[in-house]
């Protein structure tokens, strides 16, 4: 059964997370209010959650006679916050029958906005920690998404387009560090904004101990979108939706250049293959990520490259670069004319040194464009293993200043 520590950990990354491959909502403090709370908290409160949560357990069935709704719609203002205890009853009436336990909830802090319990849940076949966020999230219902498969290990995603204009998810996520790791999110998104994340594996993150979640795919969906989550948004704050706009001019704050027009994926790969150096092989390229597979010297890696025209936002970002903090292998070299120059190696994390996983170069322009040239060795970025790669930072850095970008 997994420690205090180890839910804590766990409601903090998906808390922190964005669901389902939405922008990250600005209201992340319920994360770190859980963080802050400490073990001081957890043990007076645990045993009252729980014995909310397994008072409807015994049911079990009443609560899955809920499944199949839909939350209705949110108010304009919020009523009082709804206690962790009885979010907790919530959550128990819509598990399967089972036991709860080790539940953390928000902490002494509450977002207005949103919140979140991890917790324990074993329904006889093996303990699996199940965590669940209900928030408004003012990101447009259109943003929510399956998570990108080439960014993260998915087994499969359905994404429904309800009649009522939302959105239901079912994204199976396998773990790449992890043996027979899964990680199942159910997601149910509304045009208003509100927002429900149910988060489940198949034992610990770290140590599965059952072939799949407890919910099946169905009973997850109808759990993220149940109506009796209706009671915790109206007792939540909700956030503004920004409307749908029609394309305006290019932002330049009245002082900027005028942005160029955006380059398709296939002239960048295409610029990026004449600037190889000599001797190197290239593969499969893939426009919907810009990337560009290559071989030297019997190495075989990736390439991805991003241009960002002129626009007022890129020269704050240079603006803002003397004093932005360094990562640890990070080399920032001013450009003749004006501009930067940066390189760095990272491994799984900006701060992480060993093993290398990924090399980027990045072209700060003067005029506030941007270029982006990364690499790792692998065909899907979640892949990047350690090792040398097809080009060093010398190469890559030689590709990224070359006059052509521009021309």
């Amino acid at each position: 059964m997994p420690t205090d520590e180890e839910l804590t950990a766990v409601l903090s990354r998906v808390l922190d997370g964005a669901a389902a491959g939405a922008p990250e909502p600005v209201h992340g403090r319920l994360a770190a209010g859980a963080r802050r709370a400490g073990l001081r908290r957890r043990g007076r409160r645990r045993a009252v959650l729980a014995g909310a949560v397994a008072a409807v357990l015994v049911a079990g069935a009443a609560g899955l006679a809920a499944f199949g709704g839909r939350p209705s719609p949110g108010p304009a203002a919020a009523g009082p916050r709804i206690s962790d205890e009885r979010f907790a009853e919530l959550v128990g009436s819509l598990l399967p029958p089972g036991t709860v336990s080790g539940l953390v909830p928000a902490g002494p802090k509450p977002d207005p906005h949103e919140i979140g319990v991890a917790l324990t849940f074993d329904d006889g076949a093996g303990a699996s920690i199940v965590t669940v966020k209900v928030q408004y999230s003012g990101v447009p219902v259109e943003a929510i998404t399956c998570l990108d498969a080439f960014d993260t290990p998915t087994g499969s995603c359905d994404r429904v387009l309800r009649p009522d204009g939302s959105v239901l998810i079912v994204d199976k996520l396998r773990s790449q560090h992890v043996d027979n790791g899964q990680e199942w999110r159910g997601v149910w998104a509304a045009p208003d904004g509100r927002l429900v994340t149910v988060i489940e594996f198949n034992g610990e993150p770290s140590r599965p101990n059952r072939q799949q979640p407890p919910l099946a795919d169905t009973a997850l969906g109808a759990m993220a979108s149940s109506p009796l989550w209706a009671e915790v948004f109206a007792a939540l704050t909700p956030v503004p939706v920004p409307a749908p706009t029609a394309p305006t001019a290019p932002e330049t704050g009245g002082t900027g250049p005028a942005p160029s027009p955006a380059v398709s994926a296939d002239a960048l790969l295409d610029r990026l293959t004449d600037l190889l150096p000599a001797g190197t092989e290239t593969g499969a390229r893939n426009t919907a990520h810009t990337a560009l597979a290559v071989a030297a010297a019997g190495r075989r890696s990736s390439l991805t490259v991003a241009y960002e025209p002129p626009s007022a936002r890129g020269l704050a970002d240079l603006a803002d670069l003397p004093g932005t903090p360094r990562t640890e292998l990070e080399v920032r070299e001013p450009l003749p004319g004006g501009g930067f120059v940066v390189s760095t190696a990272f491994g799984d994390g900006k701060s992480a040194t060993y093993p290398l996983l990924h090399w980027v170069v990045t072209v700060y322009y003067p005029d506030g464009a941007r270029l982006v040239l990364g690499e790792w060795n692998g065909e899907r970025s979640y892949e990047a293993a350690p090792g040398d790669p097809a080009l060093d930072l010398a190469a890559l850095k030689a590709i990224a200043l070359s006059p052509a970008w521009r021309s």
